[in-house]
């Protein structure tokens, strides 16, 4: 689930009690060390530790020592989501912290001679098998740990099935295994250890791949998994470069090519290129590149029959370039862009690498050329214009300026406005104005960018004009008309509500129109409104639902 929209998907009862716990400041520390795992200390009827996994605004997993267990998210974890988001985390000064702790988990074990302290955990791995799981896999020994977290990630996988399928709230369950064995990659990362951290990011991939087939992500928190283990094994791999020796750097790369070449990332491809592109480090051995060239060959012959094969063939292309450009130079690079020009990402790369060259002309017959081959994708033919405009502002040719400009403008661009202004004298805008405003009033749709050049240039009538043609937006824009416009103003406001109170038909819509009523009051003042209110009540004397919203308005 994401962090931004996490009511969605948790119990409306457990919501309020865990706002009202984040509101009244039981939350007593929060901290993290890398803004993955986030650790929070809890006041209820005892001091809860909470653990929360984040990527980006995926919660990935989340833990807390309470007893409860109807529902994934208890309101502890709840109160530390609400935290998390708003990032004002409540906290009690160091002397209740203090207080607290005395009373944790930590002070009791310490006070336990090592026989009890091992009945404890026994007692506990008993009534608790998944402590079990994650000593054994914690403590597991080197040669071992491999195998360890194969067998872990399956076990939560499997465990978090129902008929075979892992429903959406069983996700987080599911993935814990996965999570472990990436902290503890992580953890190998951060001492230098990074042959071992490739090998367990490895092991993640292709189970969580696999589990993708039967489960409901919706969340995306599978897809954060696998990113994060892709971004450890990149980190671990860069490294790997400087600190291992070439038979070392060779097992690395093999492991990593037979992890890519499984049939399951044929579905999933992107994350088939991101394996190859962490594998274009190793390009300069020769040995390495071969193999890793001939890997792509066979990618790029198979993306023929490809229902996606123009996006393949790009991938492919672009990882090419990268080992090209490693091993062999920006000559060769240069030369492998300008023969697949075709390709819009290739091109982009030429433009620039023109542009740094300062070979405008050849900037500006590249974005031409783009712009008539790829008419039927109107983001990108606004991207080469852009290009050929930066070309023409350098070379300071005005003319060609002010027509692409224009140009630019009329397809919803604003920030060209400012730089159409900029390339008339004074005494010439006023009729290059004129001739922009009639344009946009020619087009059916006009788009935001007129109504912002209205207010700018204060045109005031014609905002009016466009208020009257598109009642809904004079809630937005009165403010610049009720001084100087305030009767015609109110004729819209009037019509807009009648028109919108017409098509209501249920609580929620009616509840739309009393909040039109109160924007109508703020612009026009109490009277008017009162009388509006009175107005609509005759209207609709046989809608119960709205009278009574209409006599909440105050």
């Amino acid at each position: 689930m994401k962090l931004s929209n996490f009511e969605q998907w948790i119990e409306d009862k457990v919501l309020e009690r865990g706002q009202g716990y984040f509101k009244k400041g039981k939350i007593l520390n929060l901290t993290t060390s890398d803004e993955i795992q986030y650790t929070a200390l809890v006041d209820g009827s005892k001091v809860y530790r909470v653990n929360i996994y984040i990527n980006g605004d995926v919660v990935v997993n989340a833990y807390c020592d309470c007893p409860y267990d109807l529902n994934k998210y208890c309101k502890h974890k709840a109160a530390v989501l609400y935290a998390l988001r708003d990032k004002r985390p409540e906290r009690h000064d160091l002397a209740v912290i203090e207080e607290q702790e005395k009373k944790s988990v930590n002070s009791i074990l310490q006070s336990q001679n090592k026989e009890d302290l091992i009945n404890i955990i026994l007692d506990l791995t008993e009534e608790f098998p998944d402590i079990e799981k994650r000593l054994i896999f914690k403590f597991s020994p080197d040669k071992e740990e491999i195998s360890s977290a194969k067998k872990l990630i399956q076990e939560y996988i499997t465990g978090a099935k129902r008929k075979g399928f892992i429903n959406w709230r069983h996700i987080g369950q599911a993935l814990k295994g996965a999570d472990l064995t990436l902290q503890k990659a992580q953890s190998k990362l951060d001492a230098g250890d990074t042959q071992n951290a490739v090998l367990l990011s490895l092991t993640v991939l292709t189970p969580v791949v696999k589990m993708l087939q039967h489960a409901d992500d919706s969340d995306g928190s599978a897809g954060s998994i696998i990113n994060w283990a892709l971004r450890i094994l990149e980190k671990a791999v860069s490294a790997s470069v400087k600190l291992l020796p070439e038979k070392e750097q060779k097992k690395l790369f093999e492991a990593i090519l037979k992890e890519l070449q499984k049939a399951v990332y044929d579905d999933w491809s992107d994350w088939r290129y991101d394996l190859l592109r962490i594998c274009t480090h190793f390009s300069h051995h020769q040995e390495i590149r071969k193999k890793l060239e001939k890997q792509l060959d066979n990618l790029l012959e198979k993306s023929g029959t490809s229902w996606n094969a123009n996006y393949d063939q790009k991938e492919v292309k672009l990882i090419q370039l990268e080992i090209i450009e490693t091993c062999e130079g920006l000559d060769e690079a240069r030369k492998f862009i300008y023969e697949n020009i075709n390709i819009s990402e290739f091109r982009k790369k030429a433009i620039v690498m023109e542009l740094d060259s300062a070979d405008y002309k050849n900037v500006i017959q590249l974005c031409l050329e783009g712009e008539s081959a790829d008419q039927a994708y109107p983001g990108l033919v606004k991207e080469w214009k852009e290009y050929r405009y930066q070309a023409y502002e350098i070379l300071g040719d005005i003319e060609k300026q002010r027509e692409l400009a224009r140009e630019l403008l009329y397809k919803n661009e604003f920030k060209y406005y400012q730089k159409l202004k900029e390339l008339y004298p004074v005494i010439e805008w006023e009729a290059a104005l004129r001739e922009i405003v009639e344009e946009f009033r020619r087009d059916k749709h006009q788009p935001s960018a007129y109504v912002s050049i209205l207010i700018e240039e204060d045109l005031k009538a014609e905002l009016l004009c466009y208020c009257q043609d598109h009642m809904m937006v004079i809630t937005e824009y009165y403010p610049y008309l009720i001084k100087d416009f305030t009767k015609e103003v109110t004729d819209v406001f009037i019509q807009y509500i009648h028109q919108s109170a017409d098509e209501a038909a249920d609580r929620k819509k009616y509840r739309k129109v009393c909040d039109l009523i109160k924007i109508y009051k703020k612009a026009c003042g109490t009277i008017p409104s009162h009388q509006l209110i009175t107005d609509l009540r005759d209207r609709h004397k046989k809608r119960p639902a709205f009278l009574e919203e209409l006599a909440r308005i105050r």
